[in-house]
């Protein structure tokens, strides 16, 4: 059998990234994980089985999107090392790090700090923002010349193959994430929620338009459920909006299970939370773009906006809450990890057949 050693580019938040680094260990068996910084009580608890190898001491692992002058070299820095075959889950790191054995990189999207500048530097001061502007081409020739060692490279979805064909130059094969439901059983948040309400699932990021969301289900007459780092800011019960921060699985189950639709009003590369609310059978209203085209199909797990704005969003939400949720779980059981696991077992094949 195969020993898959596990890369990631940190562990320090509960995130779709790392929840498919999460089914990696299970899938695969795997048991070790490379990474640039880990902090257990933030993200995902199964990684506290594992043996979790991070390169930045624990006291400066919360720092680590501070440190992103440094990030390229520390990277660089981390080896990977042992087993037969290194699976690289990256969005902009874990790529770089000095690999020793043949490595796979599936990538989640080529680094936002690079090549998708105003997704991320909108969350920069101006003097960090000035700063990265003029290493950017720099930094860009680092990040090709490290992806260009991968053994092979995979997308997570086609809109992604498209931006690493862009960012690199290069042809990648398209293996969606692995999707699980998020916990078995279902807890209540200590938070009353009225009985008709949307959920959305979505850190403090821009490019997420959570504003948008909340404003397109608040629209379509539903209360909303807020979920991620950061939403306590939006918390207005008197006016239908329930800020609830970070939440754990068995809540987040409970949340998706009850929610009448999930909401996906960002520019996401893939799209994982509306797969696991479609295992409860919660169908998603979502904007026509990105990796929304591939995980959410009209009329069977839930609509698309006809564009991002709140009136169409919400006649989305309304549109979705006609779905089957027969129907919509077995479009969500299609994305499940097995599947997943054969789909990446055969590109490792084929990379071992050439080797």
């Amino acid at each position: 059998m195969t020993e898959i050693v596990l890369a990631h580019d940190y562990l320090v938040q509960v995130g779709g990234a790392e929840r498919v680094v999460a089914e990696w260990a299970a899938g695969f068996e795997a048991t070790r994980v490379v990474t640039l910084a880990y902090r257990p009580e933030t993200t995902f608890d199964a990684f506290r089985d594992l043996d979790v190898r991070a390169t930045i001491p624990p006291a400066l692992s919360g720092q680590v999107e501070r440190m992103l002058p440094a990030l390229p070299a520390i990277a660089a820095r981390t080896t990977v090392t042992g087993g037969d075959v290194a699976l690289v889950s990256s969005s902009g790191w874990a790529h770089r790090f000095r690999f020793e054995i043949p490595h796979v990189v599936y990538v989640h999207s080529p680094a936002r700090w690079l090549y998708a500048a105003d997704d991320y530097r909108m969350r920069l001061s101006a003097i960090r923002r000035a700063g990265l502007t003029v290493s950017t081409p720099i930094l860009r020739r680092g990040d090709a010349e490290a992806m260009a060692r991968a053994t092979a490279v995979i997308a997570n979805s086609e809109v992604t193959r498209e931006r690493i064909r862009a960012a690199y130059g290069l042809e990648s094969a398209v293996v969606h994430p692995p999707v699980e439901p998020v916990a078995t059983d279902a807890v209540a948040p200590a938070r009353v929620i009225a009985d008709a309400f949307a959920v959305v699932v979505a850190r403090d990021r821009g490019y997420k338009n959570v504003p948008l969301a909340v404003d397109a289900a608040r629209a379509a007459g539903l209360s909303i459920a807020v979920v991620g780092s950061g939403s306590e800011s939006l918390d207005d019960p008197a006016a239908g909006v329930h800020g609830l921060g970070r939440v754990g699985d068995s809540e987040l189950c409970w949340l998706y299970r009850n929610a009448e639709v999930v909401v996906g009003a960002g520019r996401e590369d893939f799209g994982l939370t509306v797969l696991e609310a479609a295992l409860e059978g919660t169908p998603a209203a979502t904007v026509a773009a990105g990796g929304y085209l591939e995980t959410v199909r009209p009329g069977v797990s839930g609509a698309h906006a006809a564009s991002a704005t709140v009136a169409d969003l919400a006649d989305a939400i309304r549109a979705a809450r006609m779905s089957d949720p027969d129907e919509v779980r077995r479009w969500g059981r299609a994305f499940r990890r097995d599947a997943h696991v054969a789909r990446i077992n055969a590109v490792i094949g084929a990379t071992s057949d050439r080797a």
